[in-house]
C-alpha cells in the first residue's frame, strides 16, 4: 500500500533520555522547520534507516562537542533494534543514536 512507503505502522512508545550531540541536535531542530515532522520523529526515522541498511559506522566527533539530554519518545521496535545493534558492535545506545542522526543528516 502507498501509505507503508510513507508512515510507519503503530508501535508502543518509550520515553528516554539520550544524550545527543549539540550540532547534530541543532540541525535537526533545523529540519523540524522544514519538514512536517518533530525532532522525535526525524530521530525515529534516523533510527529506523540505520537499522536497515546497517549502517553503523563511527563518526569523527569534534574534540570540543558538547552533548546535551534530550527527552525522546522512542518506537519500541526501533529501540529494541538498538539494544540488539548495542550487544553486537559494543557501543552505548546513545552512541549508536548519534550514529544514526549522524548518517541521516550526511546522507
Amino acid at each position: 500500500m502507498v501509505f507503508d512507503k510513507h508512515f510507519y505502522k503503530r508501535d508502543n512508545i518509550l520515553k528516554r533520555r539520550i544524550e545527543i550531540d549539540a550540532s547534530l541536535y541543532e540541525r535537526l531542530k533545523e529540519l523540524s522547520n522544514i519538514y512536517e515532522a518533530s525532532i522525535n520523529k526525524l530521530v525515529n526515522v534516523a533510527i529506523m534507516e540505520m537499522v536497515e541498511k546497517n549502517n553503523v559506522n563511527l563518526y569523527d566527533r569534534p574534540e570540543n562537542e558538547i552533548s546535551e539530554s534530550h527527552n525522546f519518545n522512542i518506537r519500541e521496535s526501533a529501540y529494541r533494534e538498538l539494544e540488539r545493534l548495542s550487544a553486537k558492535h559494543h557501543l552505548s545506545i546513545y552512541k549508536l543514536v548519534n550514529i544514526a542522526i549522524y548518517n541521516a543528516l550526511n546522507s
